[in-house]
């Protein structure tokens, strides 16, 4: 798939909706009911309202995928910097890549790769050196775009109910 990926704003994030809804359906699907999913209209309007936030501050930044002949988005990549802790030495701050969204059409043709490639500079370029990613668990194909691009695992989230 011949595609252009661009640096991202605030004007931008209005053609990603269609592209976030997709993605939390496929989340659905993957835990299978084993977790709680927020409904399309809930989910949407915090995600746009944090993406929004965090372009504002500059705390965040935005990749976006295209058809090279135009057209509505087929992907894209927000990454937040974060202040390092005080635990690992991970350098003044570090990246989160804090969505990877690929519509079912492009996934395996490279889109992925290429907005987490646009990323992974746009880091080098803010002086980070490390950056982590989230993925659940029985999400197996992001889980291996992931391992074949370097990310391996530092911490492990676990996710129980508190009443049972």
């Amino acid at each position: 798939m011949d595609m252009e990926i661009s640096a991202g704003t605030v004007d931008d994030v209005g053609a990603l909706e269609s592209l976030w809804l997709a993605m939390v359906e496929h989340h659905r699907d993957v835990v299978g009911g084993q977790w709680p999913v927020r409904g399309r209209a809930e989910s949407w309007a915090m995600c746009r309202k944090d993406y929004l936030k965090w372009l504002d501050e500059g705390s965040g930044f935005l990749f976006v995928a295209r058809p090279a002949d135009g057209g509505e988005p087929v992907g894209y990549a927000f990454c937040q910097v974060q202040p390092a802790g005080p635990t690992f030495d991970l350098g003044e701050s570090y990246g989160e890549v804090h969505s990877l969204v690929v519509s079912e059409e492009a996934r395996g043709s490279g889109v992925g790769s290429a907005l987490l490639e646009a990323c992974k500079q746009e880091l080098r370029s803010r002086g980070t050196t490390y950056w982590t990613i989230g993925v659940v668990e029985a999400n197996h194909d992001a889980v291996r775009l992931y391992e074949r691009l370097g990310f391996g695992s530092w911490t492990r989230h676990l996710l129980a109910r508190v009443d049972d």
